[in-house]
């Protein structure tokens, strides 16, 4: 009897501490007041990390325009689409004339209509980075 009563504090001590922890969640990156993704990296508990995954949510039945670095549109990009970004350098968000513009790769089946005359099985080329437009994927919902 004496033993119980001896584990007893112990054993609810293990108990108690293993219910309240909790895996954290990844975050996401966030957007600013005028919508506008900053930056494709979030903070992580040793520094900085890149976020890959990005969904089309533009309403436009014409999809999200994807242009290249000359500012040409060279796709557009279905609702709905799953893109990942693509990091040059330290980022994928650059400015370019003020605003963010986010480089992605899409896959040929996230296109939704094909505006240059070559057709290719992947693309490169960037959107804006607002979120009326792309939104980002957390992986821990997945």
């Amino acid at each position: 009897m004496q033993v119980r009563t001896f584990l007893l504090p112990f054993l609810c001590a293990w108990l108690c501490s293993a219910t309240t922890a909790q895996a954290q969640m990844a975050d996401v990156p966030n957007f600013d007041e005028n919508g506008d993704f900053i930056t494709a990296r979030v903070r992580g508990n040793r520094g900085t990390y890149p976020h890959r995954q990005w969904l089309v949510i533009e309403p436009d039945r014409t999809g999200l325009n994807c242009r290249n670095s000359n500012g040409d549109i060279v796709v557009t990009l279905a609702y709905g689409a799953v893109v990942d970004s693509a990091f040059h350098s330290d980022d994928a968000i650059s400015r370019i004339n003020g605003s963010p513009w986010l480089k992605v790769n899409a896959n040929v089946l996230d296109v939704r209509h094909i505006v240059v005359n070559e057709a290719a099985v992947n693309y490169t080329c960037y959107v804006r980075a607002n979120n009326q437009y792309i939104t980002p994927i957390n992986p821990d919902t997945q």
